[in-house]
């Protein structure tokens, strides 16, 4: 299985300007909390749960499938993560810069719709701010954009849990100093961020973001660690390579996820790639059959688990075909 990163490219940027973000008030963010904590005591009404998915997938009749928006809110609180299939997204804020950069279409309150849960988050540091790239694009949106965006929606959808990638892209400076950047966000939203080095629960998590750490500055579960199994083999020129090499890789991986059964360690599978003479729509157009065929043909009744899928050009439909494994359908 390959383990593989998106490394910065060598163009000269042009750097954006920094902006001021001002959070949620820290009462909007406590009331919000406070509700989460009170849905998962019973005190207030939530959606019907479904049975807990720990250790392995539990067969049985399919439930009904929420819509995206709540759809987390329906699983069992007892729910390790892990055991979870959770639609997501490879550069989850690339919406600029054309053919050889752009990877979704969905702007991020779209995704939480759709059933997303998992965001990659490309960080550059520069003037003192944490600004969203995709190599040398700047994507419209700095770092305090969306934390609003995720604070926003688990106020509004308090029983959801978002997973979040957070790496360095497009500067170079220091782990100690990306890490120091990134804790003046931390402080700036409190209480946002889930940050240990484990793989939680459902319910310890409702309300919260939880930290997948790929830089060695940050706190949180670490990207590439022991608790993470990772296929991202994105280098791909062709569309021969994608058939030859990608989607064997990325069946695989998906194989190896419904057949695992440590609660502790989380499956991520990419879908995405580009290369040479294969621009990320293109790949996109190339994968997704492959990835549609594959589901329809596993015993969704079992309630198979595939853990997280990250993808490019999420649509609502192809994240609903994911989360609704959860549920048998």
């Amino acid at each position: 299985m390959s383990l593989t990163t998106h490394a910065p490219t060598t163009h000269a940027p042009t750097a954006p300007a920094p902006a001021t973000q001002a959070p949620i008030s820290r009462r909007a963010f406590t009331r919000a909390t406070l509700l989460g904590a009170l849905t998962a005591a019973g005190l207030v009404a939530a959606a019907p749960r479904a049975a807990a998915l720990g250790g392995q997938a539990l067969g049985g009749p399919a439930l009904a499938v929420p819509a995206g928006a709540d759809w987390l809110g329906a699983v069992d609180a007892q729910a390790p993560l892990s055991r979870l299939t959770l639609p997501g997204t490879h550069d989850s804020c690339a919406l600029y810069g054309g053919a050889l950069t752009q990877t979704q279409t969905l702007a991020l309150p779209d995704q939480f719709a759709a059933g997303v849960r998992f965001l990659d988050i490309r960080c550059r540091a520069v003037d003192g701010v944490l600004a969203i790239h995709h190599g040398p694009v700047f994507q419209q949106i700095f770092f305090g954009d969306v934390l609003n965006h995720c604070l926003a929606f688990l106020a509004a959808h308090p029983g959801e849990t978002l997973v979040m990638r957070v790496r360095q892209e497009y500067s170079t400076v220091s782990d100690a100093e990306f890490g120091a950047l990134f804790a003046g966000y931390q402080a700036r939203w409190p209480g946002l961020f889930w940050s240990e080095d484990r793989i939680p629960r459902l319910g310890e998590v409702r309300g919260r973001v939880v930290l997948l750490a790929d830089n060695s500055g940050l706190p949180g579960l670490r990207w590439g660690g022991p608790r993470t199994d990772i296929e991202d083999d994105y280098d791909i020129g062709t569309v021969f390579e994608l058939n030859s090499r990608k989607w064997p890789e990325v069946s695989a991986h998906l194989d190896a996820a419904r057949a695992a059964g440590d609660a502790q360690r989380l499956f991520l599978t990419f879908t995405s790639s580009s290369g040479w003479g294969l621009w990320p729509r293109q790949a996109a157009d190339a994968i997704t059959p492959k990835l549609r065929s594959y589901l329809g043909a596993l015993d969704r009744p079992a309630r198979p688990v595939l853990g997280t899928v990250p993808m490019d050009f999420v649509t609502p439909d192809l994240a609903r075909s994911l989360y609704a494994l959860n549920f048998g359908a």
